[in-house]
């Protein structure tokens, strides 16, 4: 017997890419998830952050960003009734409490991101932004996070190395995995599996190399002896192969 988790990386809502997002849930529908992890940055934020905002979208209400969240974690929520749901907070969610405690600190800890997005109410287990941040997909070995714990551009290499043990994570947009065995024979593997926003959107110009993101997820497959398998899936020009079959939007 084994359990599958479906692991979403970033996708910025509501500047996704919809089509790679609603790719993604037709593959989902057929592995039909035990579990759902959310890597983070699985909002934007935009309306509150602290880079400064194009002409074009001084205008946006975070409302309206929070409105868009919901509706899709709803929609998770409609597919897959029976899946366990786990937020792990990004840096953009983070930019909330950052807005809170720069802008209005007497609401710090009033307004957050589990109450605005109502993660208690929809059923999703929260883990807080930050350097511990770890969650163990389907109770195994393998730690969700947000971010990676080092950089550079072989980041999957260098945070497995660093962590000495196995990190999937989210944040740099980018596709890589990367192993490391101990001399005790340990197999530990870093991995970074896309992400599903829209990198032609005007809000996402501040950053540079944006060029080079990349669009796709995560299954995972957890045996019940906690052995487990991440099958990395490439989106590319909207399409892309799970279990020998083509999937296409």
């Amino acid at each position: 017997m084994s359990k599958r988790a479906l692991v979403i990386p970033d996708c910025h809502i509501p500047y996704e890419d919809t089509r790679a997002y609603d790719l993604m849930l037709e593959v989902a529908k057929d592995v039909d998830p035990d579990e759902i992890v959310i890597l983070g940055d699985y909002a934007d934020f935009y309306a509150v952050n602290s880079h400064g905002k194009d002409g074009e979208f001084t205008g946006v209400l975070l409302l309206d960003e929070v409105d868009a969240v919901i509706e899709r974690l709803e929609q998770l929520n409609k597919l897959f009734p029976d899946a366990k749901k786990v937020f792990c907070e990004g840096n953009h969610e983070y930019r909330l409490a950052r807005y809170i405690n720069s802008k209005c600190p007497d609401l710090f800890g009033v307004v957050d991101v589990p109450s605005i997005l109502r993660l208690r109410q929809l059923g999703y287990e929260y883990v807080p932004y930050g350097p511990h941040q770890k969650y163990h997909i389907l109770g195994s070995k393998l730690i969700a996070r947000h971010e990676p714990l080092a950089g550079g551009k072989h980041v999957a290499q260098n945070t497995v190395e660093k962590a000495m043990h196995s990190v999937i994570f989210g944040h740099t947009h980018r596709i890589q995995e990367a192993q490391v065995v101990t001399i005790h024979g340990e197999n530990y593997r870093g991995i970074s599996s896309g992400w599903l926003g829209d990198s032609s959107h005007r809000v996402m110009q501040y950053v540079r190399h944006h060029h080079q993101w990349a669009l796709g997820f995560s299954v995972v497959t957890v045996l019940d002896d906690g052995t487990w398998f991440n099958n990395l899936l490439h989106i590319i020009n909207y399409k892309c192969i799970y279990n020998g079959y083509l999937y296409a939007n």
